[in-house]
């Protein structure tokens, strides 16, 4: 009886310690949601104070992306060069990071900085819009954009990594008469990434960052629009890796606010 007694007693003890450790979770979460709210009631009566509207749909407490170490995928390059100039392409190094891949239809360069260009191109197609659509489809170029003229047809896209934006990233195909004859762009692969450190500037400080520079250098906009974090492609002989910027979208130009250093630039 007495054992029976004190397993109860120890029950209703880790029920009580159970207990107060939700309600202590409970009161972390909501200072923590007050603080978050008043981040945001602040941020916009200085932005108000300033003769600047900040969008309802800004959210001032997303959080940054973190820099990324890339590797460089030349299974990848394959793949591209298989789309672009037809199966049978082998790579070939030429020296200083450089790989050439060609077929009957031409020669494609791939650098190790991510870039690649061919021109002189051969590549008979059938419907060079649906090519171009396809190829951006399967290696993540979205956001087309297509310009015709007479016979010539020039499709340029932008490619995203994990649903973001990379600046820096781009593809741009030529077609006369449905036949591809240039193609060059930046491409970029996630696999075997790896997170950088290092602190990133939140949101909200990269809009008071923006605001600050409104005032100091004239700028002339009424609203902010949008906010989200994107990535810039760096790369060099020995590196290659994505850095985060805040894109801040206003009712006159896009500007980018740098996650690590704070300087604000124009697009």
């Amino acid at each position: 009886m007495e054992t029976y007694r004190l397993k109860n007693i120890a029950i209703f003890i880790l029920l009580l310690l159970n207990l107060w450790l939700l309600v202590l979770l409970g009161f972390q979460y909501l200072q923590t949601r007050q603080a978050d709210s008043g981040v945001d009631e602040r941020l916009r009566s200085l932005y108000e104070a300033g003769q600047l509207a900040l969008a309802p749909s800004v959210d001032a407490l997303q959080d940054p992306m973190p820099p990324l170490a890339l590797s460089r995928r030349v299974e990848a390059e394959a793949l591209m060069a298989a789309a672009l100039l037809g199966e049978g392409a082998q790579a070939v190094s030429q020296g200083g990071g450089i790989y050439s891949y060609s077929t009957e239809a031409g020669s494609i360069q791939f650098r190790s900085g991510g870039s690649f260009d061919g021109l002189d191109l051969r590549r008979q197609v059938e419907d060079p819009e649906a090519f171009a659509q396809d190829f951006c489809r399967r290696f993540g170029y979205e956001d087309l954009e297509v310009q015709a003229a007479g016979a010539a047809l020039t499709v340029t896209a932008g490619q995203r990594l994990l649903g973001v934006p990379i600046y820096g990233c781009a593809v741009t195909l030529h077609f006369e008469g449905g036949v591809l004859t240039a193609v060059s762009g930046s491409h970029v692969s996630s696999e075997d990434a790896v997170t950088e450190p290092g602190e990133q500037l939140s949101c909200a400080t990269a809009l008071l960052r923006f605001l600050d520079f409104r005032a100091a250098a004239g700028v002339v906009c009424s609203e902010v629009r949008e906010v989200r974090c994107v990535y810039e492609l760096q790369s060099n002989s020995a590196a290659l890796r994505l850095h985060p910027l805040w894109q801040i979208d206003t009712d006159t130009y896009r500007y980018f606010v740098d996650c690590a250093t704070g300087a604000v630039t124009r697009q």
